[in-house]
């Protein structure tokens, strides 16, 4: 399967190249289009430097329309990961992943698998287990809450903390606060983590856990 790299920087490109014997390296996704052959599946690779929010998430909504998208970000972080992935890409890891990994991580999105960091990995298994056996109101439509409701709870499903959350939506944590409390109670969920779960409608079942 052929990569494809989205990227000007050049010790990236560098250790990426070496990783991949059929390749193209390109500075613009208006390139990697011109490149994409539905007869010939490729991966592109997006390097999120110099990109602001809003960039990365119209790139990724262009390049999923057409194959399989690898984010390589130089500042991982739980939010940015869930974000772009329930964008629809398949793969997310350090932009200064070794070049040994990078051959790794494109055999596993080419079997149609996913990629994350393992520290990521692990702190999303401790979050599920912890709400495990929740008796959660399955029944319950996150679409029924207000418009606000609804954005206070898409980020949670991020991972943002309150005062992001706040920031971001340009209301007082106070504020954050009571949405959060009437969400709950319209969702039957007792936290943010059953919340986050709910949101994202991932499974939840077995025994609790103690909290970390």
């Amino acid at each position: 399967m052929k990569q494809i790299l989205i990227s000007s920087s050049q010790s990236l490109v560098d250790r990426w190249r070496y990783s991949f014997s059929d390749h193209s390296i390109v500075t613009s996704v208006e390139q990697a289009i011109e490149l994409n052959d539905a007869d010939s599946p490729l991966i592109f690779w997006l390097d999120l430097a110099s990109l602001n929010e809003n960039q990365q998430m119209d790139i990724v909504h262009k390049l999923v329309q057409l194959s399989k998208v690898v984010i390589m970000s130089p500042v991982p972080s739980q939010v940015e990961a869930s974000r772009l992935l329930r964008a629809g890409a398949m793969g997310y890891c350090h932009a200064g992943t070794p070049a040994g990994q990078l051959a790794e991580i494109a055999t596993v999105i080419e079997h149609d698998g996913f990629w994350m960091p393992r520290e990521m990995v692990q702190k999303f298994v401790r979050l599920t287990r912890r709400v495990k056996g929740a008796n959660l109101n399955l029944e319950a439509d996150p679409n029924n809450l207000t418009d606000r409701e609804r954005a206070v709870a898409e980020q949670i499903g991020l991972g943002a903390n309150n005062s992001e959350i706040a920031g971001r939506l340009n209301i007082s944590e106070r504020t954050v606060k009571a949405h959060l409390s009437s969400i709950f109670q319209q969702l039957g969920v007792r936290d943010r983590v059953q919340l986050a779960l709910v949101i994202n409608n991932l499974p939840v079942q077995g025994d609790s856990v103690p909290d970390d």
